[in-house]
């Protein structure tokens, strides 16, 4: 029989797990009450009811350990709030390092904890054996004890929000399958099920593994895919206690809880299996899969090695079930780009239950006010790429992102399933030249060059095997000339008779310039944070070049789209594909260049900051003043069917000059050296330009309004509280940074690092990193203090600056 479903809402979700009831939870909470949930089955029917409810409070960033701990205060709350009882206790837990490169890990991650307001200590083998008296300690040289983590009853978590979402005045239908999306023009309308329509100002997805489907039939990407997750569950032990904390220990692949006075042993292999590669069943519902329990022998004899108590322990459950699994072991969060009315909330990569309490509340609020009220960028749903939802590439990928959960977090690890897809134009002369390639966003990349007979190399913490290969690329652009290819950074067209004021307005920067004028910029968001930095190029009166990194190509795009007025007389043209970017930098690139050219490449003809159309051999290109290493040089837009000409043609003449290719590793030392900022590092959609150093990329006396205005006037002409600083270590044998290392001042905790590594121009370990201080961050407060690296406990001299330690005043790039 047919229920009653209503004929509209403000708010539809789709998906009754956990993610879906919290956002319902939360909706109200910001003043949207017409809202309707639909479960397709019965509320966590599908990955949420098997899911093993760990509940952690540290993350890498203070923003994401903020929602961390706000789920935690729910979880403390909610039984109260709504009588329903989550079974949450909070007995810890403790992360194991078996080897040194973990233990350092562990113990970087203790000292930002610290920083934070986490309490998070190392604690010996011989003490975390006497918290889990039935753990064999051979091997283990330390843990990271966390007692603030803890564990919950999914469903019964899931049931109290349910609760909540109703107390709230949300409608929950479960056995309401939504089979369509409802979509009129380029705008998501409502939902079409079962039992009939549903028109709504918005839609959430919210369901899962079955998200990437119903997207995909409205022309949306989601890149997720389902993937088989295994726990083997025991008999009763008599040695477990309720308070028996939960361990990680990730070179064995494997976490450890107490369950009702059982032992739930969970695995996440490296290489898993993906499930369901051809669509999810009709029925599927509470469903586990058939297991081969081969696939797991060896993480389940080393579990028994490490619990000997296992061996003699009977097996209650041994259990499959699938979860949802993204490109990069990443949420997929936000808007989508290609319809509006359409908000995504998907591919938990086995942490829903642990993230569902602040993310509800996070998109939530961002459904309610138009903005996300913390920086999103490294879970948004526009950091994918369309073809990355292709489901032959998912179900290859998925494979290898389940193991993410275990993998060593090295710097610069990279992915190995699905690669070689997206090739930029002259992928096979790079790889014919030495190109060792890492993937960005699909992209095939060259992170450095190496003869063909060099060894294989490995990942590091510190110093790199690749570091001699950078550093002869990076002495190459200080010296001579090199050739990067940044073809794949995102380019757009924006022309039309509205295109200079619409533009302006998104530009915090003055773009109404000469034509031929390059200038850098920021686009804000209300808040005056970052959203993008990139150059904007003016062509003609009534038309742009906008080029900003490879990694930002959907979300700018999007950007563009959300905030360009509708109907006005402005088009966008995305032209990445259309066009290779060639940069040739060095102090001998115009040497080079001019070689090749019959026009005037002086700076008289060809200053900094412009650009040009310039004839190099039989082709015409738009050669760039600009330059993101620190030398003087041009980045070369050229038609993408003539790549491979210029390329010969600058290689053939370049022997002359000392050309040689540079990665990606080389540009990323040459712009530390130089301190350019790196967007989602260093600068984020909750940094200001002032913060961040970056005043000029402001138009202070433009006449027109732009979006962030408010924010940045009001820091303007005062030292602001947190300022970003440039750091460089000493010694040769200094540490390399990563990121999250504790900036000291005088004794006191000031900042934490943003990015770091090592400077092959000046032989210096370099970072760049926020600091804080009451009353303003000046160039004497700098002056004034004694500062201090902390990495993995153990403290740095550094000297701290705000210009950057390779030509502070920029005379090389005005060469």
């Amino acid at each position: 029989m047919s229920k009653q479903i209503p004929a509209r809402a403000d708010v539809v979700i789709v998906g009754g797990g956990i993610v879906g009831t919290s956002i319902a939870y939360h909706l109200p909470k910001f003043g949207k009450r017409d809202v309707v949930l639909l479960e397709r089955k019965k509320l966590t029917s599908g990955t949420t009811w098997h899911a093993a409810g760990i509940v952690g409070r540290l993350r890498p960033s203070r923003s994401m350990a903020d929602l961390a701990k706000y789920s935690i205060d729910l979880l403390r709350r909610l039984e109260e709030e709504t009588g329903q009882s989550t079974g949450f206790k909070q007995n810890g837990g403790f992360m194991i390092a078996l080897d040194e490169n973990r233990l350092e890990l562990l113990r970087r991650s203790s000292s930002y904890a610290q920083y934070i307001g986490v309490l998070a200590p190392m604690v010996t083998p011989e003490e975390l054996q006497e918290a889990w008296p039935l753990l064999n300690i051979d091997g283990i040289l330390g843990a990271l004890h966390i007692p603030e983590n803890g564990q919950v009853n999914p469903v019964d978590y899931t049931m109290a929000l349910a609760k909540g979402a109703r107390q709230g005045g949300v409608s929950i239908f479960e056995d309401t399958n939504v089979t369509r999306l409802l979509k009129r023009g380029d705008r998501i309308v409502g939902v079409e099920t079962e039992d009939g329509q549903i028109e709504a100002n918005t839609v959430v997805l919210a369901c899962g593994m079955w998200t990437r489907e119903l997207a995909r039939k409205v022309g949306v990407a989601v890149p997720l895919h389902a993937a088989e997750h295994f726990y083997m569950v025991t008999e009763p032990i008599a040695q477990l206690d309720s308070k028996t904390p939960i361990l990680v220990i990730s070179e064995e692949r494997s976490y450890y809880k107490e369950d009702a006075g059982k032992l739930l042993v969970g695995i996440f292999e490296e290489r898993g299996k993906a499930w369901a590669t051809h669509g999810i069943p009709e029925e599927f519902e509470f469903d586990s899969l058939p297991g081969n329990y081969e696939h797991y022998e060896n993480e389940l004899a080393m579990a028994t090695k490490r619990v000997p108590r296992l061996e003699s322990a009977g097996v209650q459950t041994l259990f499959v079930g699938p979860e949802s699994f993204t490109a990069d072991g990443r949420y997929l969060i936000g808007p989508a780009p290609e319809v509006s009315g359409l908000f995504v909330s998907a591919g938990f990569n086995s942490s829903g239950i642990m993230s569902s309490g602040g993310m509800g509340k996070v998109v939530a609020e961002w459904v309610a006010s138009g903005n996300s009220p913390v920086d999103m960028h490294a879970f948004a749903l526009t950091r994918t790429m369309p073809f990355q939802a292709n489901r032959h590439f998912m179900a290859e990928r998925v494979t290898e992102s389940i193991g993410i959960w275990s993998n060593m977090p090295w710097p610069g690890k990279q992915m190995k399933s699905a690669r070689d897809v997206r090739r930029m134009p002259l992928h096979h002369e790079l790889k014919a030249a030495g190109a060792h390639f890492g993937e960005r966003v699909g992209w095939e990349i060259p992170l450095w060059y190496a003869p063909k007979d060099s060894s294989e190399f490995r990942y590091r913490l510190g110093r790199q095997d690749w570091y001699p290969f950078a550093r002869e690329e990076s002495l190459a652009v200080r010296d001579n000339v090199a050739l990067i290819d940044q073809s794949a950074y995102a380019k757009f067209v924006i022309s039309g008779p509205d295109a200079l004021r619409d533009l302006n307005r998104l530009c915090a920067n003055e773009i109404d310039a000469p034509v031929g004028k390059v200038v850098y910029t920021a686009w804000l968001n209300e808040k005056g944070g970052f959203e993008a930095d990139l150059t904007v190029t003016r062509l003609a009166e009534d038309r742009f070049l906008v080029i900003s990194g490879f990694a930002d190509q959907r979300i700018d795009l999007a950007w563009l789209d959300a905030k360009l007025p509708k109907g006005a007389a402005t088009v966008v043209q995305d032209v990445t594909s259309s066009f290779g970017l060639l940069a040739i930098m060095g102090p001998k690139s115009r040497q080079l260049l001019q070689s090749l050219s019959d026009s005037d490449l002086s700076n008289d003809a060809l200053n900094f900051g412009y650009s040009d159309e310039i004839n190099l051999g039989h082709v015409t290109v738009r050669a760039s003043r600009v330059t993101f290493v620190g030398e003087l040089g041009y980045e070369i837009l050229v038609p993408t069917e003539m790549c491979g000409y210029l390329h010969d043609l600058i290689v053939g003449a370049g022997a002359g000059f000392g050309l040689r290719y540079a990665g990606l590793y080389a540009v990323a030392a040459c712009r530390l050296e130089r301190g350019y900022r790196l967007m989602g590092l260093d600068i984020t959609a909750d940094e200001t330009p002032v913060e961040a150093g970056l005043g000029f990329a402001v138009g202070w006396h433009k006449v027109g309004d732009f979006i962030g205005r408010e924010r940045v006037e009001a820091q303007r002409g005062r030292p602001p509280e947190s300022r970003l600083v440039q750091f460089a270590l000493e010694g040769d044998d200094a540490p390399i940074l990563i990121g999250n290392e504790i900036i000291w001042r005088n004794g006191d905790r000031v900042g934490t690092i943003t990015s770091g590594g090592w400077g092959f121009r000046i032989d210096r370990s370099l970072g760049m990193g926020y600091v804080f201080a009451p009353g303003g961050a000046s160039a004497d407060w700098l002056k004034q203090g004694s500062f201090e690296i902390e990495v993995a406990g153990a403290k740095f001299p550094a000297v701290a600056q705000l210009a950057p330690f390779y030509d502070p005043t920029g005379e090389r790039t005005r060469m």
